[in-house]
């Protein structure tokens, strides 16, 4: 987007081992940071006041909750979000992790504190109009839907979130050599490409690469990250989940995707289980549900700047005869 850009220190998890969360150091962390979390508040209510803006667009970050929760004049806020299907009663229950559930229903609550919340979801599920909250598909790349989708592929593509599980990439590789597999990490300093050897190649991230390669491929395999696993889906690609250690949002993930037959979690890279997968998702259904997304959008939109529904042509002129046209 063509605008000023304003950064500010906001909440975030902090990881062990470049693995999984560690809820102690995320704890301590919040602490430590506390003076900066309270001079990113008054930026934000300084921003919002010089700015003037119709409407505020949060994508789930924590700040602009605590914002919207303490300033009484203020604009619309709408929070976008798949977390936002936390205790939706269409979405999965988790067995265990009680503590971390309650953490992080007690953060989505306030990441959408007094605002309209847009809860993107993998499936089609009822509006909750007494919570303020509209069930949207996902939100994802337009480089997406340029692409057409390989049903040959002949390789595994694999996304860590946190470098340190290429270990386990790399011991399962040398027990099969004979799979082709390309992996993409966050290692700092990492080259663009390395080749580890003739059938695994590491490369640094970069999305358009890797949407690229995900439509070329077989199998995805990836740490449940809803965007991931939604782009996976929607060019049919069978899905290998290994969710993020203590990280209970990609633990649910995992457990939504594989319940509507996306594909299988493991609590390792234990690449064996590819054969238990399909060759090509049936994405029929998520296709059609994901071509109501800007209808929804737009309403959620107008909804929260006018209080109710208006036409197109009266809140977005030029987007809706773009609509339209499409």
């Amino acid at each position: 987007m063509k605008m000023p850009v304003h950064r500010i220190t906001t909440l975030d998890f902090s990881f062990k081992q470049n693995r999984g969360v560690s809820l102690p150091k995320t704890l301590a962390r919040v602490v430590r940071q506390a003076p900066s979390y309270l001079s990113s508040l008054r930026r934000i209510k300084t921003l919002v006041r010089e700015s003037e803006p119709d409407l505020i667009i949060n994508f789930f970050e924590p700040m602009t909750g605590i914002y919207a929760l303490t300033s009484r004049k203020r604009p619309p806020v709408i929070s976008v979000a798949h977390q936002f299907m936390f205790g939706h009663p269409a979405y999965v229950q988790l067995k265990g992790k009680l503590f971390q559930q309650l953490g992080m229903k007690w953060l989505v609550r306030l990441v959408g504190a007094r605002s309209t919340k847009l809860a993107l979801s993998f499936y089609e599920a009822v509006d909750l109009p007494g919570r303020n909250l509209t069930v949207s598909p996902p939100i994802l790349r337009p480089q997406l839907f340029e692409l057409d989708s390989n049903p040959d592929g002949n390789f595994v593509l694999a996304y860590l979130l946190n470098h340190g599980y290429a270990d386990q990439i790399i011991e399962w590789h040398k027990q099969n050599p004979n799979t082709k597999l390309h992996c993409f990490y966050d290692k700092p300093g990492a080259p663009v490409e390395f080749q580890f050897d003739s059938t695994l190649t590491f490369h640094r991230l970069d999305g358009d690469k890797f949407l690229r390669m995900m439509a070329d491929c077989r199998y995805v395999a990836c740490t449940a990250g809803f965007e991931s696993l939604s782009e996976a889906a929607y060019l049919g690609k069978p899905l290998f989940l290994m969710p993020v250690e203590n990280h209970v949002e990609q633990q649910m993930n995992a457990v939504d995707a594989t319940r509507i037959g996306w594909g299988i979690t493991d609590n390792s890279f234990n690449l064996d289980r590819l054969q238990e997968l399909p060759p090509r998702l049936d994405n029929t259904k998520f296709r059609a549900w994901l071509n109501r997304g800007d209808s929804i959008l737009l309403k959620t939109l107008e909804r929260a700047v006018h209080g109710k529904p208006q036409q197109l042509e009266e809140f977005l002129p030029a987007e809706a005869e773009q609509s339209k046209a499409v």
